[in-house]
């Protein structure tokens, strides 16, 4: 009996000093100040875990075909251009406002964290509180593959190759 009062008071206390955290204003949520290392940790576990799980049961169609490169850099173009950049092209500059920032997919780092069906899932449903959309509500599914299919090659394609995948845009 002493251990299960002690366990309640220890969570009534934690929710308390939680509760008094948050009405007082404790956490900065400015984009100008970073996460606690403590919480960067925990929301990118969260994170990665939720994506890992919630893409289980996407089905990519393969894709290697070499038509649907060209049709995700023209998506590429209109929808992520501006967030992410692209070769030869910076990010736009309200990009750099965004916390955390958009991922490098440049660098191939991100195409090496995650298999086709999580980047499938990521840019299908977008990350809550990052700025990352949810394209699912406006694309077709064979348009998100067409898109992930491209991003797997941007790493290796040259500004001029972009160019001639991607077409026109405005204000490039």
């Amino acid at each position: 009996m002493k251990v299960l009062v002690t366990i309640i008071v220890f969570v009534v206390l934690t929710a308390g000093a939680g509760a008094a955290l948050v009405w007082f204003g404790f956490f900065n949520v400015s984009a100008r100040v970073p996460h606690w290392d403590i919480t960067v940790e925990a929301i990118e576990v969260l994170r990665d875990r939720s994506i890992i799980v919630h893409s289980r049961d996407v089905k990519t169609p393969p894709l290697a075909d070499p038509s649907l490169a060209p049709k995700g850099a023209a998506l590429y173009n209109e929808a992520c251009l501006y967030c992410h950049g692209a070769p030869g092209i910076s990010a736009r500059r309200f990009s750099q406002g965004l916390y955390p920032a958009p991922a490098d997919l440049l660098s191939g780092s991100t195409q090496n964290e995650w298999e086709d069906a999580q980047l499938y899932w990521i840019v299908d449903n977008g990350l809550k509180l990052t700025g990352m959309p949810a394209f699912g509500s406006i694309y077709e599914k064979d348009q998100i593959a067409a898109v992930i299919a491209f991003v797997r090659r941007l790493p290796k394609i040259s500004p001029g190759e972009y160019e001639r995948m991607a077409g026109p845009s405005e204000g490039r």
